[in-house]
């Protein structure tokens, strides 16, 4: 009987101090959430592994304004929800202010290319439009630069590459586009998988979705701060998500880009940029096997290429693009 009452009460001390070890946890690392939050309010953004990546988190949880949900920079379309407006907008964030320019040709550029009869294409999401960067920063304005042929660069925000193909198809540049560079994302995916064509009505119902207003209430923002607060620095001890596999993402994509038949004279090279230091362990090089006019081009983009906290390419990752794309072109094709 001794001895099965001392173990009891090893076991509930144990489980006592079990419970202790948990509120801790919680208590501590809900705490660090908040000081780095009050950092980032302050414009400090410390090299701490733990403390970016919860400055991270907090500002993509509802706090950062989106572009495409901006009504002075988008425009409702039945077949692609919305397009950019041939307008002038600001669009600004935590770490940079920018102006946004689109006419026809897609993000503006100085370069006359109404009357060029050999266009390059660059089409993509947020990184490749620009998102970060004003219109003489991008990598297609500093690509158009270096090579001396005109650019257009097509790329939309929250795109995948099938609304990419759908958008350049529309803007009936085609027949004078010779190659064609895609900025893949890993997010693309889920899109590219079960993107369907919308009608008019549901069309409308997206985008008025997309440009209102409606605030994410605070108590639910506080269950999620709460949450990635407890499960952040597991993830990080896991080393979670930093490499991929890419073998489904590239045959999703070459499903897609078999849909588009006029492509099948085009050149197309397509480079990746993915989230937050994560990458494909398999990215493919060089020429694909079955699809002779596709070539992989992998950039190896560092930490240093991209906003810390907003996660998009910075004004040294555009020009570092434009470098390895203008290399790759001259030499290679």
């Amino acid at each position: 009987m001794i001895i099965k009452h001392k173990i009891n009460t090893i076991l509930i001390s144990l489980i006592k101090y079990f419970f202790l070890l948990v509120i801790g946890y919680m208590i501590i690392f809900f705490s660090i959430y908040f000081f780095s939050v009050f950092l980032l309010v302050q414009g400090v953004t410390p090299n701490n592994i733990l403390i970016k990546e919860y400055q991270r988190n907090f500002y993509h949880l509802g706090n950062r304004n989106i572009w495409q949900g901006n009504k002075d920079c988008i425009q409702f379309d039945e077949d692609l929800i919305f397009v950019p407006k041939y307008t002038t907008c600001k669009f600004n964030n935590l770490e940079f202010e920018t102006t946004l320019t689109f006419n026809q040709f897609g993000r503006y550029s100085d370069y006359n290319k109404n009357n060029s009869n050999k266009l390059i294409s660059i089409i993509g999401d947020s990184h490749g439009m620009g998102w970060g960067v004003n219109d003489n920063e991008t990598f297609s304005y500093v690509l158009e630069k270096k090579l001396q042929d005109p650019v257009v660069n097509l790329s939309v925000a929250g795109y995948g590459t099938i609304r990419q193909l759908i958008h350049l198809e529309k803007s009936g540049l085609m027949d004078r586009i010779e190659t064609v560079i895609i900025q893949y994302c890993d997010n693309d995916l889920g899109e590219n998988l079960t993107f369907q064509n919308l009608n008019e009505k549901e069309s409308k119902e997206k985008f008025e979705l997309l440009i209102s207003e409606k605030k994410i209430h605070i108590f639910k923002k506080l269950r999620k701060y709460f949450r990635f607060s407890q499960t952040i620095p597991i993830d990080i001890l896991r080393e979670k998500n930093k490499l991929n596999d890419f073998s489904t993402h590239e045959k999703s994509l070459i499903k897609t880009l078999k849909k588009f038949p006029s492509l099948s004279d085009k050149r197309i090279i397509i480079f990746n940029v993915n989230w937050f230091e994560t990458d494909f362990y398999n990215y493919p090089f060089g020429r694909h096997k079955e699809l002779k006019n596709v070539y992989f081009v992998d950039l190896n983009l560092k930490k240093e290429h991209f906003f810390r906290v907003d996660g998009h390419l910075n004004e040294n990752g555009h020009h570092y693009v434009a470098n390895k794309l203008s290399t790759f072109i001259k030499k290679e094709l």
